[in-house]
């Protein structure tokens, strides 16, 4: 009996991986295929200090993205980061490494994460918490993201992503998040903007 049992459970934990990956290629093929626009809140947090929150726009289409936060705009056309001062009137023309797009788009972050991390979930009325556990020793503790599954839409929706560093948390929250079949160009083109090119400089 215990081997039967010990069957069942494997083929459990089969298909609740299935259903896992299922819940992120859906969420992620769907980022692929549509654009995607939402406002934002970050959050961050320790333990000797107020919460500090900073609000933002996020528009994405596969890994091209325009983010609007911090007094700054940027924007990835699947090339190049655009990076525009708003203060300084200054526009950087970059070719950006993995890392540095990560840091920019939470979702992408999410997105790699998944390849680096033990990957759990569990669902209560549609929405659905995965949690990413990193595999080797590193600064971040785990990381959490909320998606809601809209039946009528067939959607996947992200609602939140939370980060935990050490005594630090850093919380995403998606607000207003729509997806349209509306093309839109990634580049930024500011007039007046002094242009600083240093794409070919490394």
């Amino acid at each position: 009996m215990s081997n039967i049992f010990r069957t069942f459970a494997l083929a459990k934990v089969r298909t609740m991986k299935i259903l896992l990956l299922s819940i992120l290629q859906s969420l992620f093929a769907l980022l692929g295929q549509k654009t995607m626009s939402t406002d934002f809140t970050i959050t961050v947090q320790d333990q000797m200090s107020q919460p500090i929150s900073y609000t933002g726009r996020l528009v994405m289409h596969g890994e091209q993205f325009q983010l609007e936060a911090f007094g700054t705009q940027a924007s990835f056309d699947g090339t190049t980061l655009y990076m525009y001062n708003i203060d300084a009137n200054e526009l950087t023309l970059s070719t950006p490494t993995r890392d540095e797009l990560y840091q920019a788009n939470p979702l992408l972050f999410a997105q790699a994460m998944a390849d680096a991390c033990e990957v759990t979930e569990k669902t209560a009325q549609n929405v659905t918490t995965i949690t990413f556990t990193p595999k080797e020793r590193v600064a971040i503790d785990w990381i959490t993201m909320k998606v809601k599954y809209v039946a009528k839409t067939d959607e996947y929706i992200p609602t939140m992503i939370t980060l935990k560093e050490g005594l630090q948390t850093t919380k995403v929250l998606f607000r207003n998040l729509k997806y349209s079949d509306e093309l839109q160009e990634y580049v930024l083109k500011p007039a007046g903007a002094y242009l600083n090119d240093v794409r070919n400089q490394y």
